[in-house]
C-alpha cells in the first residue's frame, strides 16, 4: 500500500467519523428537545398540583373554622340543656 493510498483510506474513515459524529449530535439535539419538553410539561403539572394542593388547605381552614363554630354552639345548647334540666 503506498502513501497515496494510505492517505485516501484515512480521508475515508475521517469523512465517515464526521458522519457518524453529524448523526450523533442530531440525535443528542432530538433528545435535549425532548427532555426540554418534558420537563416543560412536567412543570406545568407539578405547578397545577400545587395550586391544587393549596386551593385544598384553603377550602380545609374554612371548614374547620365552620365547624369549630358549630361545636361551641353545640356546646352552649348542651350547657344550656342541662341548665334548664336542673331548674325543672
Amino acid at each position: 500500500m503506498n502513501d497515496r493510498e494510505l492517505l485516501e483510506k484515512l480521508l475515508s474513515h475521517v469523512v465517515d467519523l464526521t458522519q457518524d459524529m453529524a448523526e450523533v449530535k442530531s440525535k443528542l439535539s432530538t433528545v435535549a428537545d425532548a427532555v426540554t419538553r418534558i420537563e416543560n410539561v412536567h412543570g406545568e403539572k407539578l405547578s397545577a398540583l400545587f395550586d391544587a394542593r393549596e386551593l385544598q388547605n384553603d377550602i380545609n381552614e374554612k371548614i374547620t373554622a365552620a365547624l369549630n363554630r358549630i361545636e361551641a354552639k353545640v356546646d352552649l345548647m348542651a350547657f344550656n340543656a342541662v341548665s334548664i334540666r336542673r331548674t325543672k
